[in-house]
Protein backbone atom coordinates (compact mmCIF):
# COMPACT_ATOMS: atom_id res chain seq x y z
CA UNK A 1 0.00 0.00 0.00
CA UNK A 2 0.93 3.51 -0.20
CA UNK A 3 1.65 3.87 -4.27
CA UNK A 4 -1.80 5.14 -4.88
CA UNK A 5 -2.16 7.17 -1.79
CA UNK A 6 -5.55 5.30 -1.36
CA UNK A 7 -6.69 4.12 2.23
CA UNK A 8 -7.09 0.27 2.57
CA UNK A 9 -10.79 -0.53 4.02
CA UNK A 10 -11.00 -1.65 7.65
CA UNK A 11 -13.43 -3.40 9.21
CA UNK A 12 -13.03 -3.92 12.98
CA UNK A 13 -15.10 -7.46 13.99
CA UNK A 14 -15.18 -6.53 17.74
CA UNK A 15 -13.37 -8.94 19.40
CA UNK A 16 -9.56 -10.35 19.69
CA UNK A 17 -8.13 -7.16 17.84
CA UNK A 18 -8.91 -9.03 14.78
CA UNK A 19 -9.79 -6.58 12.23
CA UNK A 20 -10.20 -7.19 7.85
CA UNK A 21 -7.80 -4.40 5.61
CA UNK A 22 -8.18 -4.68 1.88
CA UNK A 23 -4.84 -3.86 0.23
CA UNK A 24 -4.70 -0.72 -1.69
CA UNK A 25 -1.65 -0.34 -4.16
CA UNK A 26 1.14 -2.74 -5.62
CA UNK A 27 4.22 -2.19 -2.86
CA UNK A 28 3.51 -5.56 -1.50
CA UNK A 29 3.34 -7.09 -4.91
CA UNK A 30 3.83 -10.42 -5.12
CA UNK A 31 2.69 -10.82 -1.94
CA UNK A 32 -0.42 -9.55 -1.83
CA UNK A 33 -2.45 -7.44 -4.78
CA UNK A 34 -4.04 -4.34 -5.27
CA UNK A 35 -8.08 -5.47 -3.47
CA UNK A 36 -7.04 -8.44 -1.80
CA UNK A 37 -8.32 -8.96 2.15
CA UNK A 38 -5.92 -9.48 4.91
CA UNK A 39 -6.77 -10.63 8.29
CA UNK A 40 -4.70 -8.56 10.82
CA UNK A 41 -4.42 -8.48 14.77
CA UNK A 42 -4.43 -5.20 15.74
CA UNK A 43 -2.03 -4.57 18.74
CA UNK A 44 -2.59 -3.43 22.14
CA UNK A 45 0.37 -2.54 22.92
CA UNK A 46 3.30 -2.98 20.35
CA UNK A 47 5.32 -6.22 21.54
CA UNK A 48 8.74 -5.81 22.47
CA UNK A 49 10.30 -7.57 19.72
CA UNK A 50 8.62 -8.57 16.42
CA UNK A 51 10.67 -11.01 13.96
CA UNK A 52 11.99 -9.69 10.79
CA UNK A 53 10.12 -10.99 7.51
CA UNK A 54 6.74 -10.27 9.72
CA UNK A 55 4.20 -8.26 7.77
CA UNK A 56 2.51 -5.28 9.49
CA UNK A 57 0.45 -2.49 9.36
CA UNK A 58 1.96 0.62 9.86
CA UNK A 59 0.52 4.26 11.01
CA UNK A 60 3.04 7.08 11.14
CA UNK A 61 2.50 9.53 13.42
CA UNK A 62 3.02 12.60 11.48
CA UNK A 63 0.27 10.87 8.99
CA UNK A 64 -2.42 9.99 11.61
CA UNK A 65 -5.28 7.72 9.81
CA UNK A 66 -3.19 6.90 6.75
CA UNK A 67 -2.12 3.17 7.18
CA UNK A 68 0.86 1.17 5.14
CA UNK A 69 1.56 -2.41 4.81
CA UNK A 70 4.72 -3.83 5.08
CA UNK A 71 7.49 -6.25 5.96
CA UNK A 72 10.11 -5.86 8.64
CA UNK A 73 13.31 -6.19 7.41
CA UNK A 74 15.95 -5.00 10.01
CA UNK A 75 15.40 -4.09 13.47
CA UNK A 76 17.83 -1.94 15.88
CA UNK A 77 17.04 -0.51 19.20
CA UNK A 78 13.52 -0.48 19.48
CA UNK A 79 12.87 0.58 15.82
CA UNK A 80 12.38 -1.27 12.74
CA UNK A 81 13.17 -0.90 8.96
CA UNK A 82 9.97 -1.65 6.77
CA UNK A 83 10.10 -2.30 2.94
CA UNK A 84 7.31 -3.56 0.32
CA UNK A 85 8.05 -6.31 -1.55
CA UNK A 86 7.34 -5.63 -4.56
CA UNK A 87 11.14 -4.50 -6.69
CA UNK A 88 9.58 -3.37 -9.53
CA UNK A 89 11.65 -0.09 -10.11
CA UNK A 90 9.03 1.79 -11.55
CA UNK A 91 7.33 0.85 -8.33
CA UNK A 92 10.21 1.52 -5.92
CA UNK A 93 10.31 5.27 -7.14
CA UNK A 94 6.96 5.97 -5.68
CA UNK A 95 7.03 3.65 -2.43
CA UNK A 96 6.57 5.20 0.87
CA UNK A 97 8.70 3.13 3.61
CA UNK A 98 11.95 3.35 4.97
CA UNK A 99 13.89 3.67 2.50
CA UNK A 100 12.11 6.99 2.47
CA UNK A 101 11.72 7.37 6.33
CA UNK A 102 14.66 5.40 7.54
CA UNK A 103 14.47 3.22 10.83
CA UNK A 104 10.69 3.86 12.31
CA UNK A 105 10.03 3.21 15.76
CA UNK A 106 7.98 0.48 17.20
CA UNK A 107 5.01 2.61 18.33
CA UNK A 108 4.20 3.11 14.88
CA UNK A 109 3.70 -0.42 13.84
CA UNK A 110 -0.28 -0.86 14.81
CA UNK A 111 -1.33 -4.85 13.57
CA UNK A 112 0.25 -7.78 12.39
CA UNK A 113 -0.82 -9.68 9.14
CA UNK A 114 -2.30 -13.00 10.16
CA UNK A 115 -3.73 -14.22 7.06
CA UNK A 116 -5.22 -13.18 3.04
CA UNK A 117 -8.68 -13.72 3.50
CA UNK A 118 -9.43 -13.06 -0.18
CA UNK A 119 -6.97 -13.04 -2.89
CA UNK A 120 -7.94 -10.86 -5.84
CA UNK A 121 -8.16 -13.50 -8.60
CA UNK A 122 -6.17 -13.36 -11.62
CA UNK A 123 -5.22 -9.80 -10.93
CA UNK A 124 -1.54 -8.25 -11.61
CA UNK A 125 -0.41 -5.41 -9.82
CA UNK A 126 -1.33 -1.95 -11.47
CA UNK A 127 1.37 -0.20 -13.00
Amino acid sequence: MGVSGRLPVMTDFGFFGLRRVEVAGDSMAPTYFNGDILLVKWFDAVPSELPLTTVVVIEREEMPGVFFIKRIQKSHSGAYWVEGDNRDPEIEKRVNDSRTWGYIPAAEIRARVLLRIRKTSGQKPRQ
